[in-house]
């Protein structure tokens, strides 16, 4: 399961409406704050994940092309640290999917 990570356009309307907060003319001053308040955390959120992901596939592909290119002549210790590799990556999505903002 990847963790979610909001499209361009869904960031960019977030983005614009955290810049020119006087959209919300009229609203209640509290239900402004906490709409402000939550599209700050998912686009935080969004952004840590995005980046989480892209490590993530960045160091498997090392670790694949690590593989394929026989950087490790030792099969078994090649074998050790591609498993090492992938566990780090199994770390790494865990802890961006545990601080998930909920709606």
């Amino acid at each position: 399961m990847q963790p979610p990570v909001l499209s361009t356009v869904d960031r960019q309307r977030l983005e614009s409406m955290l810049r020119n907060p006087q959209i919300f003319a009229g609203t209640p001053q509290a239900i402004v704050d906490e709409t402000l308040k939550r599209a700050s955390q998912v686009l935080e959120q969004s952004k840590a994940n995005e980046h989480a992901l892209k490590t993530a596939a960045e160091q498997r592909d090392a670790a694949l092309r690590q593989v394929l290119d026989g950087a490790a002549p030792d099969r078994n210790a090649q074998r050790k640290e591609v498993q090492a590799l992938l566990q780090g990556l199994i770390t790494q999505i865990e802890a961006a999917l545990k601080p998930a903002v909920k709606p």
